[in-house]
């Protein structure tokens, strides 16, 4: 599970703060990463590095309700990534997941995106987000355990 996002972006850091959570848990605990405002290169290598399947979790614009998440499998992730603008880094995830592919990179990708509710700088996770945590948590944990067994 790899957190990614900023925490100085509001509700961009509610993946750093889910997989934060997720940590805590002995279950999942050694499978969890951060990448704080990480780029398409930083990704890349860090796909490349593991050399294992990965579950990003970040806040995402797909035109949902806020608060709402999404689990995209790899083979649905790129093309959503790229056509939709998925991220709300820009360049940084879908280039990443592609440059990993171009440079070898073949295990299963999936994103656990959430809509965010407010993406202001200079301010950490909205009030409603907070209040939507528990349930992303769970959902996520629901998400992770799945993965994991199949």
């Amino acid at each position: 599970m790899v957190g990614l996002g900023s925490s100085l972006g509001g509700d961009d850091g509610i993946g750093l703060a889910l997989v934060q959570a997720l940590s805590g848990d002995a279950i999942f605990a050694a499978r969890c990463v951060f990448l704080e405002s990480a780029d398409a290169a930083t990704i890349a290598s860090s796909f490349i590095e593991w050399g294992a399947p990965a579950i990003l979790v970040d806040a995402a614009n797909m035109a949902l309700s806020p608060g709402e998440y999404r689990l995209f499998e790899d083979s649905e992730a790129s093309a959503i990534l790229k056509t939709s603008s998925v991220s709300t880094h820009g360049l940084g995830l879908a280039e990443g997941l592609e440059l990993a592919r171009t440079l070898g990179f073949g295990k299963s990708v999936y994103i656990f995106g959430i809509q965010p509710f407010d993406l202001s700088p200079g301010q950490g996770i909205t009030p409603e987000m907070t209040a939507r945590f528990p349930s992303l948590l769970s959902a996520l944990k629901t998400a992770c355990s799945r993965l994991i067994r199949g």
